[in-house]
């Protein structure tokens, strides 16, 4: 759930105060906010997440090379970057065996999988396996379209395909993943 709103305030806030200010304003309240963000993190749990860090990062730098050289087109390329780097993580942490997603099913849900035959883990495998594939294509699609809207597009065009628009191809994904394993029965 994080990944999915990771980052989608600062967009907001840029969308906003760029079409009200201007391109400088909104990137340096953009920066600002991801910055908040992650001291409130902080602050809440005394700890901040690796993914709100590089997020925050990549507002930040993004950000400032934007505002230096008055190129919001490079704190647009965030989105894409987290994405493209997410999809490396699913695509590379899976090589060695079990894929990420189901590693991470394991962690958070170690009960379920004490017990379990061998014949179901298998399933429970290759759904996995499957799952992350498709996850990958979703993300580098999404990304490279974001990437075009990004250059090609208005900020409010590329604000909402980085926020709802992720959503949608989530969303489709998870309606295609359910129907191919109803299908399989």
């Amino acid at each position: 759930m994080k990944l999915l709103v990771l980052g989608l305030v600062p967009v907001i806030v840029f969308w906003f105060v760029e079409d009200k200010f201007g391109t400088l304003w909104g990137l340096i309240a953009a920066m600002l906010w991801a910055l908040g963000e992650c001291l409130f993190e902080y602050i809440r749990n005394k700890r901040v997440d690796r993914l709100t860090l590089l997020s925050t990062a990549l507002v930040v730098i993004l950000g400032g090379l934007g505002a230096w050289l008055d190129k919001s087109i490079l704190f647009k390329f965030q989105p894409v970057i987290i994405e493209f780097i997410f999809a490396f993580i699913l695509y590379f942490g899976g090589r060695g065996g079990e894929p990420v997603m189901l590693r991470m099913a394991k962690q958070s849900r170690p009960e379920i999988f004490v017990h379990q035959n061998e014949e179901l883990g298998k399933k429970q495998k290759h759904l996995m396996v499957r799952m992350t594939r498709n996850l990958i294509v979703v993300l580098v699609l999404h990304s490279l379209f974001l990437a075009f809207v990004a250059v090609k597009g208005t900020t409010g065009q590329w604000a909402f395909w980085k926020g709802i628009g992720f959503n949608v191809f989530l969303g489709i994904w998870i309606m295609l993943e359910f129907g191919i394993a109803k299908m399989r029965g």
